[in-house]
Formats: C-alpha cells, sequence, structure tokens
C-alpha cells in the first residue's frame, strides 16, 4: 500500500498564505463594491460644468440687489490692496471645506448662500477650526464687479464662491458640501435631532415657526425646530453675527455628539444623508480625505470664529447696499494665525 504523503510545513504555510490573501482581495472587493453604492448616492456637480451669470444676467441681479438709497461710500473707495498668504492647498496640513447653506425655495435653482462656514481641519494641532464668513461682507468676485459675498455663489456657483474667498482672503478652499435650508432639517432628523441650550426668546421664537411647546433650558431639537434656530437674526442686536454663532453651536453640537462614533455606525448615517448633499469632491477625494481625516476626530478640539472678527470691519453703505467692509490686512492676519499656525 502507498502511504499518504504528509504535507510538509512550506506547503501548509502556502496553503494558508493563500487562503489569507483570498479572505483579503473578498473583503477589498467588498469594501469597494460598497463604497462605489456609497458614492452613487451623493449629489456630484462638476465644477466644469458650474454655469456662469452673463454680463446681462450680472446686471440684472444687481438691479435686484441694490437698495434705494444713496451710497455713503465709492466702491473704488475700499482698500483691497495686497496679496493675501495662501492657507493651505497642496502640500499643507490644512484641510478646508467650505459647507454651503442656500436660502433656496421649491422650484428655485442655484441662489445665494445664505450661510458660509469654512471647516478647517488642521493636521498637525488635531484641531477644527469653524469660521463663518458672513453673507454681507463687500468683496472683489473675479470677473464681476464688487458686491456682498453671498452674490458670488448666486452668480457662479461653487467654482466663483471659492475663487472670490482666495483673492480677498487667501483661504484655499479643497472641497465644497452644500445642503438647502429644508435638506438641513432632515440631516438633523437623521441623526435624531441635536441637543441645543435655549433661551426664553429663543424658545419662544422656535414655537412660532414650528408650533412647538418649548422654554428655557436643554432641548433636543426636531430638524423643524433646529433649522428655525439656526434662522434666527432679530432677537439679538448684532443680526447676522448672532445667527452664524447659533449655526457654529448646532455644527459643533452634531459633531461632538458624532465624533466618537464607531465606524459602523458613521457609515450607517453616511448612507442616509449622502443624497441629501450636493458636492464637487469625486469619490476619490472624498475617500482619501475619509481615511486622513476619520482617525483624528475622536480627539478633535472645535473652535469656533467669525469673519469679520470684532475690531476689523466697519458698517457702509455702498451702491445703496447695507455692507460690511472688512479690514483686509488685519483679517487676512488673523485667519492665517488661526487656521494655519502651529
Amino acid at each position: 500500500m502507498k502511504q499518504k504523503r504528509r504535507s510538509s510545513p512550506a506547503r501548509a504555510a502556502m496553503k494558508l498564505l493563500c487562503t489569507v490573501l483570498g479572505v483579503i482581495l473578498v473583503i477589498m472587493a467588498g469594501a469597494t463594491a460598497y463604497f462605489q453604492y456609497l458614492m452613487g448616492r451623493i449629489n456630484y456637480v462638476s465644477p466644469e460644468d458650474t454655469s456662469l451669470f452673463s454680463l446681462s444676467e450680472w446686471k440684472e441681479y444687481l438691479g435686484l440687489e441694490k437698495g434705494t438709497g444713496d451710497s455713503s461710500v465709492n466702491a473704488g473707495d475700499v482698500d483691497f490692496s495686497g496679496e493675501p498668504t495662501q492657507i493651505g492647498g497642496r502640500g499643507s496640513h490644512l484641510v478646508n471645506i467650505l459647507l454651503i447653506g442656500q436660502d433656496r425655495r421649491e422650484g428655485e435653482g442655484r441662489t445665494r448662500s445664505d450661510s458660509m462656514i469654512l471647516c478647517t481641519f488642521n493636521k498637525k494641532t488635531r484641531q477644527l477650526t469653524m469660521t463663518s464668513f458672513l453673507r454681507d461682507l463687500y468683496v472683489q468676485i473675479p470677473g464681476y464687479s464688487s458686491n456682498r459675498l453671498n452674490a458670488a455663489y448666486a452668480a457662479g456657483g461653487m467654482p466663483l464662491l471659492d475663487a472670490t474667498l482666495e483673492k480677498n482672503f487667501g483661504v484655499h478652499v479643497d472641497g465644497n458640501v452644500e445642503v438647502d435650508f429644508n435638506q438641513f432639517a432632515g440631516i438633523v432628523d437623521l441623526l435624531g435631532g441635536v441637543e441645543m441650550e435655549l433661551r426664553q426668546d429663543e424658545a419662544e421664537f422656535i414655537n412660532e415657526e414650528t408650533g412647538s411647546e418649548l422654554s428655557e433650558g436643554l432641548w433636543t431639537l426636531r430638524g423643524d425646530q433646529a433649522l428655525a434656530y439656526a434662522r434666527i437674526r432679530k432677537l439679538d442686536a448684532d443680526g447676522d453675527f448672532s445667527r452664524t454663532a447659533r449655526q457654529r453651536k448646532l455644527m459643533s453640537a452634531l459633531l461632538d455628539a458624532y465624533k466618537g462614533a464607531k465606524l459602523t455606525t458613521m457609515l450607517s448615517l453616511v448612507n442616509q444623508v449622502l443624497p441629501m448633499i450636493t458636492t464637487d469632491m469625486n469619490g476619490a477625494r472624498i475617500l482619501g480625505y475619509a481615511l486622513e481625516l476619520f482617525p483624528m476626530l475622536s480627539g478633535v478640539e472645535i473652535v469656533s470664529q467669525r469673519v469679520p472678527a470684532d475690531g476689523m470691519y466697519t458698517d457702509q453703505t455702498i451702491d445703496g447696499m447695507a455692507v460690511l467692509v472688512a479690514d483686509m490686512e488685519a483679517t487676512r492676519q488673523f485667519l492665517t494665525q488661526t487656521l494655519a499656525g502651529d
């Protein structure tokens, strides 16, 4: 009788290696397929496909935007001199993602960027800085006449808004994420609400807008309540300054609630949220940022600020528009220090 040939240690090791490699390939194939599925759910807009206002459309838009009062300042008197230092970009330790909120009603196309929050991830300091750029900032818009910052998005979408921020403030935007207000409310509901501390007057405003029965104190807000909170503008003397501060508080609360979540939880949330947002980042870029930034989220420090900062702007009327004219030199130094500083 022939004896069975025993497997050599080398052959057994080879079988084990082949089995392990097979399992890895199956996992990689499954992960790739799932990632492609996720990316297929996102609303992707190519920067090359973004339409720009023609000269006649821009003039028509200015006719809608301009007030009826006389100018107290000529546009030429505003100092836009000096070239800003670039903040971010290729090879930098910063990742700048711009969150854009649109005041878009049903049936409307691209409108003004009502809310603009730059989320800057500093990989050296493990810090996330949320910077609100106020919509009434008076800025140079490349290819067009100077106007309010929110006019840049209406005229040329994400590419023109990014170019405007870089030309005026030196900020290089790596990618954009845009939602309208109804989508924002839906996202908050998917996340299970957001916990916020309310003043009595804030609670009363939300009640009037949503038919709720809130009062002063700590509440978990539904999507429609969170949206009403984010849009409060007339309860404080500084108007849009306090409104954007509330928006950053909302974003901070959502990030705090989920920055320590498990990967499986995050994937489930991402699967539901992706169809509600629009972005100019393709799948490869999103995956790259996810792999790079997700590990630092659990220990990230969240900082909140706005532009213009206190003492770095004046209220003026230009071409009939009430605008905020920033001290550009001071503002650029402020952003360089707070965003890029080590």
